[in-house]
Order: C-alpha cells, then structure tokens, then sequence
C-alpha cells in the first residue's frame, strides 16, 4: 500500500506522541498555574488533597532542614 504524506500529515510513532504530549501537558499546565497564580491574590488548596499532603510534607522537610528535592529524570521518568 502507498502512502502519501502531505506537510499537514505525518505518522509519528506511539513513543513519540506520548513524548510530545507530555511536553504539551507541562506547558500548558505550567502556563495555566502562572496565570492563575498572578490574579489571585489570595487562595486556598483544600486540606487533605494530595497537593495539600506535598507541600505540608515540603514545609516539615524545610524547617528541618532537610527538605528532598527530586531530580527531573524521578519527576518525569527522563
């Protein structure tokens, strides 16, 4: 079978779109918290979320000294 690809198609492979997409998430992700985070002046992360548990986990750590930063390869499996 012939395929014919055109500059507005292309194949890409599974590995890659998971790749690719992942890049997006974070971007966008990132963008969204930056712009969220510049108009709220006040705001609230509910107790017991799994955000809440983190970053009470992060404040423990850092007032003992000993806060456990993550690389980027643990963070996003690079």
């Amino acid at each position: 079978m012939t395929q014919t690809v055109t500059t507005d198609v292309f194949t890409i492979q599974r590995s890659e779109l998971a790749v690719l997409l992942r890049e997006i998430v974070r971007e966008v992700v990132r963008e969204e918290l930056q712009r969220f985070a510049a108009q709220e002046t006040e705001w609230e992360i509910e107790e017991n979320s799994i955000m809440w548990e983190d970053l009470t986990a992060l404040q423990a750590e850092g007032r003992a000294g000993s806060p456990k930063l993550l690389s980027h390869a643990e963070v996003f499996g690079k």
